[in-house]
């Protein structure tokens, strides 16, 4: 008895829908037993759930699933793959039979997924009533059938690509004809991509006519005999040609039998040799050119061993060596050849050529027969067939004269970098593309570039990189880019820009470079820098304009002073000394002034000028405050004023008593970023009682009326019993140089340091 039959008997089917199996109908217990004594897999499902029977053969099917199988419904048995045959199910249960072929069911019947393909059929089982009641399945797992076909389609299909896709040409003739039956891609990319499947070769191919191949191919499928052709010229139209293009091919046609041993058609299989060809050729020519070029080279040209010693030396090379006879130097040291520095040069072009590298060197030897030479010479190394260093090539070129050329030349540009370099005008020296390729000393400290930054670039970038305003400076607004002359010297002045970017003006010359045949091939400029030109210009003409405005102003004050003083002075003596104390005051103040070229004056100087006449006060006269730098108008005013109250302090003032003293203090007031103020006070301690005075004098309207003026700005006179003070308050203009309110310390009119250089204009 079979296990599933032990097993279905033995198996408790009381609580099962198909109850005792004594009790089963008559058709299943026909079905079964039909089943079990098949060897072949089976199963049958019955009864409204499917309970599900199966034999002996059909548990390898199962896998894990026996025995637990037996008994359980047909969609809990196979609930992994019941989604695919619940449709053929219904279709049985209907009353229609079903007949699948390879079909493919991912099961999991070992505990992890696999594909597996059945071939099986699904027949309907009726009852003893006649009414469907189950269904039986016969089935024959494929698996391994359907993997196989597969894997030979596989096979099949990388044969073909192989075939397609194989580098040389391959093409398959059938037939005493020669009918094409396959050709592979290299094989029409050959013949010009032509359709030639189904033709014959020589309708495919006409232009082999007369070139021997169609008598070829006839013989080999005569005889049987192989035919392998190397490098075997022939001729094709091509698309890309109108003329039959030379090819060279390296072929074989090969006779395929059948099993009777007939030729049944013939195998095509070759290279495309052409490139190989034509490179030999061009090979043997490049030999024979190689040979000429050795025997014409005026270079020493030398194949050393990998020791280093000669063994070949080329016809023109023994020439420039003097060499008569290469069989007494052959095998020499070639090391030995060089003496000095040189020795050292020619072991290490060794040494380097040898582990694969390239030396070169140049120094000077003797020839064969003692004539001095310099030499230019390179070693390579020559490698084998594996690529291991074979032997060394050693290139000697004579360049005797061009080392004596460059010694001349050396000396002649020596001699012109010394005249160039002490020269006090710059030089550029342009190419044909407007490049700077020198330029001189005094040329890098004219721009702030260095020879190195400079080279290379077009002199626009270097000078006119920037406007004032920080604007690109264009092109056609720059004189000196637009002074680039044929023919023609050219000259123009243009304002450079240095590195740091301050700006200074120019006059330059520009003089074309024109090789022998006239044709300019450079510029050569000439740059001298006229700021100080400029600015004396401008000074001279400052001055001018500054010396006819102060003459008549100068004649407009002492007409004042003459006036005003004669007016208030009965006495005449000192009317007359009043007037040349004052006119005295009025020309240190000018001398002050000119000392500054009329640009401005230094308040500590007009205090020192404003007081020198009263050196008998000695240090009782003190000024403390900023340095200040004030126009001509402000100096020359402010200078009468403190002249007046000097005088005053000492005919009537603190001066008049040996303890009185006078403190001269100024400072900067400034009001929310509005123009600096300066505030200057002058103060008497010590002295007499003061009162005012009854009337106003030349003094007294000089400073409350007049400076106030020409100051355009705030005096303020206040008669104090313990003292005078004159408080005078006016705006500097923007033209004036004053440091910063409270910015560092002050100075004494005596030996104090100035914040500004005197030797700068007033706007610093």
């Amino acid at each position: 008895m079979s296990e599933m039959s032990s097993l279905i008997r033995v198996h408790d089917w009381s609580n099962s829908a198909l109850g005792a199996v004594d009790c089963w109908p008559t058709s299943l217990r026909l079905y079964s037993d039909l089943m079990l004594a098949s060897k072949q897999p089976m199963f049958l499902a019955w009864g409204s759930e499917l309970a599900f029977l199966y034999n002996d053969a059909y548990t390898e099917i199962l896998g894990k699933k026996h025995p637990h199988a037996l008994g359980q419904p047909f969609y809990q048995v196979w609930s992994d793959i019941w989604r695919q045959i619940r449709p053929l199910v219904e279709r049985v249960l209907e009353g229609e039979a079903v007949w699948v072929e390879d079909l493919c069911i991912p099961m999991q019947r070992n505990g992890f997924e696999e594909q597996a393909w059945f071939s099986f059929s699904y027949t309907p089982i009726k009852g003893d009533a006649g009414e469907v009641m189950g269904l039986f399945c016969a089935v024959t797992e494929t698996t391994g059938k359907v993997l196989a076909e597969q894997q030979g389609r596989g096979e099949r299909e990388r044969l073909r690509q192989l075939f397609q896709q194989a580098p040389g040409i391959m093409a398959m003739l059938r037939g005493p004809k020669h009918i094409f039956e396959l050709a592979n891609e290299a094989y029409t990319r050959l013949i010009g991509q032509r359709d030639i499947i189904g033709k014959t070769v020589r309708d495919a191919l006409p232009e082999l006519a007369g070139q021997g191949f169609y008598e070829l191919l006839d013989e080999v499928f005569r005889t049987g005999t192989p035919y392998v052709g190397r490098a075997v010229p022939v001729q094709l139209n091509l698309a890309h040609s109108n003329e039959p293009e030379q090819l060279y091919l390296n072929f074989i046609y090969q006779p395929v039998k059948d099993k009777a041993g007939l030729v049944t058609g013939i195998f095509v299989e070759g290279f495309d040799v052409t490139e190989n060809v034509r490179t030999e050729e061009a090979l043997r020519s490049s030999e024979e050119f190689t040979r000429r070029i050795l025997e014409s080279s005026t270079d020493c040209i030398k194949v050393l061993d990998t020791k280093a010693q000669l063994q070949f030396m080329s016809e023109g090379g023994m020439k420039v060596m003097e060499v008569d006879d290469f069989g007494a130097i052959k095998s020499c040291d070639w090391r030995d050849f060089w003496s000095g520095p040189q020795h050292l040069d020619a072991k290490l072009a060794v040494e380097t050529a040898l582990a694969g590298g390239t030396a070169r060197f140049q120094g000077p030897t003797p020839t064969m027969k003692g004539t001095p030479r310099w030499w230019d010479v390179v070693v390579t190394p020559i490698h084998g067939r594996y690529g291991e260093v074979e032997r060394l090539l050693s290139v000697s070129r004579d360049i005797t004269s061009i080392k004596q050329s460059e010694v001349a030349l050396h000396e002649t540009q020596r001699r012109l970098n010394a005249v160039l370099d002490n020269a006090s005008v710059s030089v550029f020296l342009m190419n044909d593309q407007q490049e700077c390729v020198y330029m001189n000393a005094a040329a890098e400290k004219l721009t702030g570039f260095s020879l190195a930054e400079a080279e290379g670039r077009t002199l626009h970038s270097l000078i006119h990189h920037t406007r004032p305003d920080g604007s690109p400076y264009p092109i056609e607004d720059c004189p000196i880019d637009r002074a680039f002359p044929e023919r023609h010297q050219t000259t123009g002045e243009d304002i450079f820009i240095r590195k740091d970017g301050t700006f200074y003006p120019v006059a330059f010359t520009a003089s074309p470079i024109q090789d022998a045949e006239s044709k300019t091939v450079g510029t050569i400029i000439e740059v001298r820098d006229i700021s100080a030109e400029k600015r004396s210009q401008q000074q001279q003409r400052i001055l001018i304009d500054e010396l006819n405005h102060r003459v008549k102003n100068t004649l407009a004050t002492v007409q004042s002073i003459v006036t005003q003083s004669l007016r208030n002075e009965a006495d005449r003596a000192k009317a007359r000394s009043s007037i040349e104390g004052r006119l005295i005051m009025l020309s240190r103040a000018h001398d002050v002034l000119t000392k500054e070229t009329w640009e401005s004056a230094r308040l500590h100087d007009i205090i020192d000028e404003a007081t020198s006449a009263f050196q008998a006060a000695g240090t009782r006269i003190t000024a403390d405050g900023p340095e200040i730098r004030l126009t001509p108008r402000q100096a020359l005013s402010l200078s009468m004023a403190l002249h007046e109250l000097a005088t005053n302090a000492l005919t009537h003032g603190a001066l008049s008593l040996d303890n009185g003293t006078v403190s001269l203090v100024w400072e900067l007031l400034s009001d929310r970023g509005r123009p600096l103020w300066l505030r200057l006070k002058w103060q008497e301690k010590n002295g007499p009682p003061v009162s005012k005075p009854s009337r106003r004098g030349f003094g007294s309207r000089l400073l409350e009326v007049g400076l106030a003026r020409e100051l355009n700005g705030d005096v303020t006179v206040n008669y104090a019993v313990d003292g005078l003070t004159c408080d005078i308050a006016f705006q500097l203009q923007d033209h004036s140089c004053a440091a910063a309110p409270n910015d560092g310390p002050t100075a004494s009119t005596r030996g104090h340091s100035s914040r500004c250089s005197p030797t700068k204009s007033a706007d610093c």
